[in-house]
Order: structure tokens, then sequence, then C-alpha cells
């Protein structure tokens, strides 16, 4: 990106925007960044930016002139998080924070990279490694309240799926490779800048596979049984919008309003999942992330297509609820109006070229016994809308793997 790319993305604030309080503060639309940084105030001090290296060489100049405005302010640039992150990532992270002095923190990037920045400002503010985040005086850190004196936390997304931008949820793989949840509304970003532009130049298979996350989330959060009025709400208009974006803003990658509408329904879906969590397709989904080499959209097709529709054979009103809201179907039969809505929902997965079944997936009996206990573990398991016994999520991972 050169100089006059910067000042025309600075420039681009004729597009529609406002500012949403809660949770946290969200700037939305032009000039987002700008204004985002306005409001830190002076709690935005030394910043260490945790990003990616592919990203920071695309937007690093336009966040960095965006910085510059603030008189005096330095900052300390981390981009070395990849694709499905390590605990690897986190300590170097925090290394580059605590060597640089750092007091808050930026986050530019997708759900890696919000992951990443969350469990490392949970490190920097707790003063505890990221080992301890696990142990009792860890997790009473993570669930105690927030204080004035915890680091200011600004998060820039340039994708729009995981929402990891406005949920307190962070996911890591762990040393032994398995994923690891950190989830904290002390880390939830104070401060978030939804500008579309930023999502510009996002390449067609991250922009498909982080929309059809988004979708899922959405879903997930509306037809599980957690009764939050609120994240109902969120989670309907979430599904809503992203129902609606992603196969616009893959017909026309270069449409502003499709990219922006695209990250408000990710932005709002995370607000769901914050409050009412999702439901057994991603229970099951994070296990088997850990034995197969794809990315995590790829992986979430297959187990939706095989979760949602064992789910509907005794639990379709959620679903026949949300085709009837988005005008998918409206029958008068709750099996038939909510299968049509989960083969809406594959129908976005065919069109975000994620297939619905696994090519080379091979379980054995003792293996889906191991990704059961893993996925019973999760805290949105019971909250799928049919109870799910350990020998029928067994079977279901069998199923997948057929």
């Amino acid at each position: 990106m050169n100089e006059k790319d910067v000042k025309g993305m600075r420039a681009g604030s004729s597009q529609a925007h406002g500012r949403i309080e809660w949770p946290g503060a969200c700037f939305w639309g032009g000039d987002a960044l700008v204004r985002a940084i306005r409001a830190a105030g002076p709690r935005l001090r030394k910043p260490l930016v945790v990003t990616d290296a592919g990203v920071w060489t695309a937007l690093g100049p336009f966040v960095e002139a965006a910085l510059t405005d603030v008189r005096g302010l330095q900052w300390q640039v981390y981009g070395g998080v990849v694709s499905n992150p390590s605990l690897a990532q986190v300590r170097d992270a925090l290394r580059a924070g605590r060597e640089s002095g750092s007091e808050s923190l930026i986050a530019v990037g997708g759900g890696s990279v919000m992951d990443v920045a969350k469990v490392t400002l949970a490190c920097m503010a707790s003063g505890l490694e990221v080992e301890a985040l696990q142990t009792l005086e860890g997790q009473a850190w993570l669930e105690a309240a927030a204080t004035p004196d915890d680091p200011l936390f600004l998060a820039v997304p340039t994708t729009s799926g995981t929402g990891s931008e406005s949920s307190s949820a962070a996911l890591i793989q762990g040393d032994d490779g398995r994923k690891r949840l950190f989830r904290s509304t002390r880390t939830r970003p104070a401060l978030v800048a939804l500008q579309p532009e930023l999502t510009l130049g996002l390449p067609f298979g991250p922009t498909a596979q982080g929309g059809f996350d988004a979708v899922l989330h959405a879903l997930g959060a509306w037809v599980n049984t957690d009764p939050c009025p609120v994240g109902k709400a969120m989670a309907l208009q979430a599904l809503r919008l992203c129902m609606k974006a992603l196969p616009a803003v893959l017909a026309a990658p270069a449409s502003l309003q499709a990219r922006a509408d695209m990250q408000m329904g990710a932005y709002m879906a995370g607000v769901a999942i914050g409050m009412n969590k999702v439901d057994a397709v991603h229970a099951m989904c994070t296990p088997l992330e850990s034995r197969v080499h794809m990315a995590h959209a790829e992986v979430l097709g297959p187990v939706f297509s095989v979760v949602s529709r064992y789910t509907a054979e005794t639990a379709a009103r959620p679903y026949a609820e949300a085709a009837r809201a988005l005008g998918v179907a409206d029958t008068g039969d709750e099996r038939r109006d909510a299968l049509a809505l989960i083969g809406a929902v594959e129908e976005q997965a065919t069109r975000a070229r994620i297939s619905l079944r696994f090519p080379d997936l091979c379980l054995s009996p003792e293996d889906a016994e191991s990704l059961a206990v893993q996925a019973r573990q999760s805290a949105s398991m019971p909250l799928n809308p049919r109870a799910l016994a350990h020998e029928e999520i067994k079977s279901l991972y069998l199923q997948m793997a057929a």
C-alpha cells in the first residue's frame, strides 16, 4: 500500500458510520479507526500492536498513519501471528510487550490475531505467564470483573468471520496440539474499529470461510437453549445480515456495502455467542481440528451438515423459526421448514467452496471415543437443542468419516 492509498482510505468517510456503545465502544464505517483512536484518549499508552506479517505489509502504513496523529505516541509491533495460533505466539507477543514496556494493546488482523492478543493481554494485566492462566489463580483473574487499571484493548478486524473482536473467548492451540479456550470479559476489546475498507483486499478463500463461520456462529447462538433474549435478538439479526451479505460479497468483492454488512454481521454474531454461546456444531468441530489440517470453516461444513440434520429430527423448532423469520420457508411443517433452513446454509457452504464431506477422514471407534470426551467438555454442548448422549456424539463423528 502506497502513500496515496493510505490517504484515500483516510478520506473515505462519506459512507454511513456510527458508534455502538455496548459491549465496549464499537466505531463502524468511514474513519472508524481514527475515531476509535481519538476515543481512546490518554489510555492509549505505548501500545503493543499484535498482527500478522501479511496484514501488516498491506495495512501497516494505514494503521501507523492513524497512530501518528497522536502526539508523542510510541508503539511496538509484533507481527508473528499465524493461522491456528499456538501458545508459542502468545509467549513471543508477551515477551515483545514486556520488553518494550507496553501499557495498552492494539490487534490488527483476523480471528487468530484477536485470540493471541486477548491471551497476551490477560498475561500483561495479571502478571502471570500463559501456563498460569489455567491454574486457580489464573481462572480467578479471568473470571473477575474488569478494572480501570486493565490495559486498553483496541481491536481492528481485517476479516469478517470469527467475531473475536466482540466476543469474550479466545481459542489457542496448546503445547499438546489441542485447542484451549480462554474466556474473560476482561479481555474483550474495549474499543473496536469496523472499517470495511480494511477487508477489501481479502482474497476469496478467507472472505468465504470467515463469512461461513459467522453464519454458523449466529445460527448456533439462535438455535441453542440459552434463554438470554438480548443474545437471541443479536443472533437472529446477525444471521439475517450474514445470510444476505455472504453471497453478496462473494459475487461483488469490491462492494463496500457488502463488506460493511458482512463485517457488522460477524461483529453481532460475536456479541451473540459471547452472551449465549453456540451449539454442538462448534463443540464437536474444535476437537476435530486437532486431527485434520484444514481451515476452521472447512471443518465446520461437514460437521454442520451431519449434526444439524440429526438435531432437527427431534428439535426442529428453532431452525424452523429462523427459516420463517428470514423468509426461507413457511410451510407450517416445522421439520420441513427446518430442513429448508439447513439446506440454505449448506448452499452458502457450496457457494463458499466449502465441502460438506470429509474426503479423507478416517476415524476408529477409539478415535471417536476420544473426540466425544473432548466435545462434551465444551460449555456449548449441553445447550444443543437436541440433547446428545455420549454414544450419539461418537456415532455422529463416525458418520462424518463414513
